[in-house]
């Protein structure tokens, strides 16, 4: 953009040099510093070339101006003066060259040249920040943080990332994805992984309040009324450690959508833990009871959310959608149940009437689950990754060395491990030492130091921690509450 004036020396800047060779594009042209901070209130540029002398505000106090509305810019002023505080004041806002009048064509082409060789600097590094700031957001999303990473990728966003979280996927057409990470980051909401556009989907992470949410949700779905597209909101999760179960959740309606699509609610914004605009489902509750793994545990998380169901009048649709989500924690969880019974199951869902009859169907299951004995559901490959687990899980292992001893690339064992078991090698590995650690707390009067050792974690607190992750109780409190009393699924 340039600003000046004098009508005939904005025009002879458009002709001085040919701006296209030099690799840019004449957007705008401003006769006063008003109309060109009216200009960047809406618009991006790369650069601004300015007098520094004119009528209402001058080139610096412009440059100054638009900095505070945190525009970001090279500048070039122009001046017929050479007063050295003119020169000193617009260095220290980095303005980046001081042109005398008449301008120098050479000297204006040199400084813009070199203007452009640090925007192609700054984009490929704006680039490569975007991308480990998505590549952070995705491993979040499935699992892949500790403690330390997760700090990190928090100090990569401006805005505020505080919990609660909630996990959002959108399906729609690219433009518009684009305008709704658009509408969330004008919100400051910044984390999103705009990588899957080509998929057309947006996935984002929700930081805040999700009443606040909800009612964003609402004005996005009235603005956006006319267009094609789809929203699945995800449990609200107060422990960043667990939004890994929420996206869990999301994916499962995708598979729902794919192959039992008669199973769903025919909506635009789906909400998979929300029966009505009070009660939220306490999906995470469920999960950790099955984690648990005592019968009775697990049957009063079913009460609760069947008799929220219940009080909510929910209709048949729902109930299905809400008991498909249950069934498919309790399987991916239990290996005692084959991809024949899961069948099964999935149409005695279809065929269930009422919530009554949906919820006994689940102590069904549940007795199904504890008579029958563990079934091989996996490749030959990912049976082999599992038996090393579960052999060696009391020592130093991970993805790369079972992959060695299995002759095999790290990526496509960790890629096949993923996609049969639904989760990668090292929370499988926490599954197994997890689970061990339950049957010790329970039958053994090992210390929780001890424990900690046996299975494989030589530190403690991060086993402690990851126990209470999965669990949703530290160990003492395991042993103190099912010690006298556990019914193993």
């Amino acid at each position: 953009m340039f600003v000046d004036d004098e009508y005939m020396i904005l025009e002879g800047l458009k002709m001085i040099v040919n701006w296209a060779e030099l690799g840019f594009e004449v957007v705008h042209t401003a006769k006063s510093a008003t109309e060109a901070l009216a200009y960047l209130e809406n618009h991006e540029i790369d650069l601004l070339i300015t007098d520094i002398n004119m009528p209402e505000m001058s080139g610096i106090e412009l440059v100054k101006l638009a900095q505070q509305q945190t525009k970001d810019f090279f500048t070039i002023i122009l001046s017929g003066y050479q007063e050295f505080e003119f020169v000193k004041k617009g260095m220290q806002l980095g303005v980046k060259n001081y042109l005398v009048k008449p301008v120098n064509k050479e000297e204006l082409k040199k400084s813009v040249l070199e203007i452009h060789t640090e925007l192609e600097k700054w984009q490929q590094q704006k680039e490569q920040k975007e991308f480990y700031r998505e590549t952070g957001l995705i491993l979040w999303l499935n699992d892949e943080l500790n403690d330390g990473e997760f700090e990190g990728l928090l100090k990569q966003f401006s805005s505020s990332t505080l919990p609660p979280y909630t996990p959002l996927l959108f399906s729609g057409e690219k433009e518009l994805l684009e305008a709704v990470a658009e509408y969330f980051l004008n919100r400051g909401q910044q984390m999103a992984v705009y990588g899957r556009f080509s998929e057309n989907q947006l996935i984002l992470i929700y930081s805040g309040n999700r009443q606040q949410l909800l009612l964003l949700v609402r004005e996005l779905e009235h603005h956006f009324s006319g267009e094609h597209w789809q929203m699945i909101v995800g449990e609200t999760i107060e422990e960043w450690e667990s939004l890994y179960k929420s996206y869990e959740k999301i994916k499962q309606v995708q598979s729902l959508q794919a192959f039992y699509p008669d199973l769903l609610p025919h909506e635009r914004i789906l909400k998979v833990d929300t029966v009505n605009k009070e009660g939220e489902l306490p999906f995470l509750s469920f999960n950790k009871a099955l984690m648990i793994g005592d019968i009775k545990t697990i049957r009063q998380e079913l009460d609760k959310i069947f008799d929220q169901l219940l009080a909510a009048q929910a209709d048949p649709e729902q109930v299905k959608y809400i008991s498909f989500l249950l069934f498919t924690d309790i399987y991916r969880q239990s290996s005692a149940l084959s991809s024949e019974d899961y069948e099964t199951i999935i149409a005695d869902i279809r065929k269930g009437n009422t919530i009554v009859e949906l919820r006994r169907l689940f102590d069904r299951i549940l007795e199904k689950t504890k008579e029958q004995t563990n079934q091989k559901r996996y490749s030959e490959t990912v049976q082999h990754a599992i038996d090393i687990i579960n052999n060696d899980y009391t020592e130093e292992i991970s993805l790369k060395s079972a992959a060695e001893s299995l002759h095999l690339s790290v990526v496509y064992l960790g890629q096949l491990f993923k996609k049969e078991t639904e989760l990668s090698f090292n929370q499988y590995l926490n599954l197994v030492r997890i689970k061990k650690a339950q049957h010790l707390l329970l039958h053994t009067q090992q210390t929780i130091n001890e424990i900690s050792e046996v299975i494989g974690y030589n530190n403690t607190n991060y086993f402690s921690k990851m126990f209470k992750k999965l669990n949703g109780i530290t160990p003492k409190e395991f042993r103190d509450t099912y010690r006298e009393e556990y019914d193993s699924l």
